[in-house]
């Protein structure tokens, strides 16, 4: 009798305080970029123009993509011109499916960059790999000649990671 005691206190009183816990917790993950939290003030407001989605262009912010679902991951090109980098951003397809849309019903994609460089990515090719729409490399908000985003493909050719974003096209 002494242990169904003890098990109904147990119950009483550490279930409720792990329920509390994890309501407070879940929050933090799950809304915005529950990683590293990069200071994009300098250019939070500059935005990414990106057609393909529905008839008209859709225009997000720095600060908008900051508020989507994030990953920070650890990205090496297979050029030697950038190396190792640690990329913070949502991914094209966390992009994507803000819209509605499948990552599997775009084929191709062409990124502009104020420098007028661009680089059109058949997403056959990329494979598994993520497209990061980084906005923090390291931990540390992009430079001015990084800014307002640079895609990152872990194990891609540097060519493609394209910066100073200012323009997605995508194409099914």
């Amino acid at each position: 009798m002494l242990w169904k005691n003890k098990r109904k206190k147990f119950r009483l009183f550490v279930i409720p305080a792990v329920l509390a816990a994890l309501a407070l917790a879940l929050p933090l993950g799950l809304t915005g970029c529950g990683t590293d939290d990069i200071d994009i003030s300098g250019y939070a407001d500059e935005t990414i123009a990106i057609s393909g989605i529905t008839d008209e262009d859709i225009t997000l912010t720095v600060s908008d993509l900051k508020g989507m679902d994030c990953i920070t991951k650890s990205a090496e090109s297979t050029s030697d011109k950038i190396g190792k980098v640690r990329a913070t951003g949502p991914t094209l397809d966390t992009v994507l499916a803000q819209f509605g849309m499948s990552p599997g019903e775009v084929k191709k994609i062409r990124v502009y960059g104020r420098d007028d460089y661009d680089a059109k990515l058949d997403l056959s090719v990329v494979g598994d790999a993520e497209v990061i729409l980084a906005f923090g490399i390291d931990g540390q908000p992009l430079g001015e000649e990084d800014a307002p985003v640079r895609i990152v493909i872990p194990g891609s050719d540097s060519a493609w990671w394209v910066r100073m974003v200012e323009r997605i096209e995508l194409e099914d």
